[in-house]
């Protein structure tokens, strides 16, 4: 089994032929924090205050068919949210930005439920924000 990335011990991000849990449509937002001062009868003089915040927002299907068991990572994902775990984001051998980052929001769409309630395939929209 190939791993792909982490986000600390708690989610770990692995690939093989029957088990499959990768980040997908993976965004990373970088930006700068300006201020801009109106002066009279002129153009309005923009001020630098140094760097913002990064986001990264990526969705996960989680499907038990290859491997994944939705509910326990749903469950992990929504305690690590509730708690504010910060923790090292790591995809492909090396660390994304240079600080930990936090999962500031999640939302999940139960895509197929068997009878019975048993939840077999779950779409997770994860952002987080740079943890400083």
């Amino acid at each position: 089994m190939a791993q792909v990335g982490n986000f600390g011990k708690s989610i770990v991000f692995k690939v093989s032929d029957s088990y499959v849990f990768t980040p997908n449509n993976f965004t990373k937002k970088v930006s700068g924090k300006w201020n801009t001062h109106d002066i009279m009868l002129k153009k309005p003089k923009p001020e630098f205050n140094g760097a913002d915040q990064g986001e990264i927002t990526y969705k996960i299907i989680l499907d038990a068919v290859l491997g994944v068991r939705p509910r326990t990572v749903l469950e992990t994902l929504e305690n690590m949210v509730e708690k504010g775990t910060a923790d090292i984001l790591v995809i492909g051998g090396r660390q994304v930005g240079k600080n930990e980052w936090v999962i500031t929001s999640m939302s999940e769409t139960w895509d197929v439920v068997y009878n019975g309630g048993e939840l077999v395939q779950a779409t997770c929209s994860i952002t987080m924000k740079e943890y400083t």
